[in-house]
């Protein structure tokens, strides 16, 4: 489970800007999983009330944390996002997230993290679907690849050694 820090930290690394949503970060330390990354969130009014929007390596997360208790929480698989599209308008904007069958239409959102949201879920879409199409070597191919790279003398006996130990 990530810490608030590591939360923290990935949001400011990704330029996240967000306003009004920091009981939704402190909740995301329950939700991101140890293998994702929060490539960028931003802010917004959804269904009259203001939710935290976080782009991932794998998911969409919508989150709004009552004042007291409860928490919302909306999930989109990157797998499942059909379409997104954002609409300026002077000060804010609006986000369109299309999943097949629904829309998601986050409303005040700031202007200037319109494009930068739209932008790390399409780069998180296109990484997940590169990932999946690449193939995937079995074990033995693997053993094949590197020793030809031993034979070749692109690495040593040891080093040969050592990645077949690790693959086996």
């Amino acid at each position: 489970m990530k810490s608030l820090k590591d939360i923290k930290e990935m949001l400011s690394k990704s330029g996240s800007l967000i306003l009004g949503t920091k009981k939704e970060v402190k909740e995301l330390t329950n939700i991101i999983n140890d293998d994702e990354i929060i490539t960028y969130a931003t802010s917004g009014v959804y269904d009259g009330h203001t939710w935290l929007v976080v782009s991932t390596n794998k998911r969409i997360i919508f989150l709004d944390k009552g004042m007291l208790f409860g928490v919302n929480q909306i999930e989109i698989p990157l797998s499942k996002v059909n379409a997104v599209k954002y609409k300026k308008g002077l000060f804010v904007g609006e986000i369109e997230i299309w999943d097949g069958a629904s829309m998601f239409r986050v409303k005040s959102v700031l202007k200037k993290t319109l494009i930068p949201f739209i932008n790390a879920v399409n780069n998180s879409i296109e990484e997940m679907k590169k990932t999946q199409n690449s193939p995937k070597l079995s074990v033995a191919d693997e053993i094949i690849k590197f020793k030809r790279l031993l034979d070749e003398g692109a690495i040593t006996q040891e080093e040969f050694d050592k990645k077949k130990k690790e693959l086996l």
